[in-house]
């Protein structure tokens, strides 16, 4: 049974632990406002772009555009991983990664751009390397999403890759998250226009330039908001997962407590029953 001092010296540590906990809770929760008002203004821009994709290319037969033709020639593939830099925040990063093992499986042949420290980390120990990395913090600007997307394109552009692949979670409510696993080359969208718009469109510049440069902007548009909904995932976990650490830290406080008390009881029912068994062979 463990003596008196060390159940104290437990109560102390398991109090600290509860301290920090606590702390990165309240971190995390205040973070996850900031990165829920970021992601509430980037989807109408990006939900709007697609949109407007959409209904262009239901007027074209796709030929002139690079990024929407498929490259047969080759089983080589890109996927890019968004997780986390950090830590302590439940089964975030594990998903993401047990997604790209599963990818792996069915095709070991794919060059990984990682956004974040922690998927690339695990991945690593497989003998997958970095075709680029960046870190997934607040400080990640756009001239980082148009580094790896030029990467992309220009792969893709030029015949060496036939897919690319985001994954990410998706920011649901600040208890639930889905990872998501979607296509980002060749551009498709999950709902496409059956029938072409009755309107007429004037283009300035030409229609190609013009398409072109729309699904450009589309793939760095995609990415970011990828990153942003990742964020706003990342610290919603761990906003929960800290909770959680926290509850289980008051529980144990509870626990060894009573157990504290319970030796200190019998410590000193220990001593009672010492001086009376003593007293009672000086009287024999």
């Amino acid at each position: 049974m463990a003596t008196l001092r060390e159940v104290r010296k437990r109560i102390r540590s398991a109090q600290n632990i509860q301290q920090i906990t606590k702390a990165m809770k309240m971190v995390a929760a205040a973070k996850l406002r900031k990165a829920q008002d970021r992601i509430i203004a980037a989807r109408p821009y990006s939900d709007k772009i697609i949109e407007v994709i959409n209904e262009l290319i239901a007027r074209t037969d796709g030929e002139h555009y690079p990024l929407l033709k498929k490259n047969l020639n080759t089983e080589k593939e890109a996927v890019i991983v968004v997780s986390a830099d950090k830590g302590l925040c439940g089964s975030f990063n594990t998903n993401i990664s047990k997604e790209i093992m599963y990818m792996l499986k069915e095709n070991t042949n794919m060059y990984l751009y990682y956004i974040g420290k922690k998927s690339m980390d695990l991945l690593r120990r497989f003998g997958k390397g970095a075709e680029k990395f960046k870190f997934n913090d607040k400080n990640i600007e756009w001239e980082d999403i148009e580094d790896i997307a030029k990467s992309i394109e220009e792969k893709y552009e030029t015949g060496e890759i036939s897919k690319v692949t985001i994954v990410y979670s998706m920011f649901q409510s600040n208890l639930q998250q889905k990872t998501v696993k979607r296509q980002l080359l060749p551009v498709i969208f999950e709902e496409k226009s059956e029938k072409k718009s009755d309107r007429d469109f004037i283009y300035e510049p030409e229609e190609e330039v013009l398409l072109n440069n729309l699904l450009s902007r589309y793939i760095r548009t995609t990415l970011y908001r990828a990153v942003l909904e990742s964020q706003a995932s990342e610290h919603g976990v761990r906003m929960v997962s800290m909770e959680m650490a926290t509850n289980n830290a008051g529980e144990m406080i509870r626990d060894l407590t009573l157990l504290a008390n319970k030796t200190r009881q019998a410590a000193i029912t220990k001593e009672i029953l010492e001086i009376v068994g003593g007293a009672e062979a000086i009287k024999g």
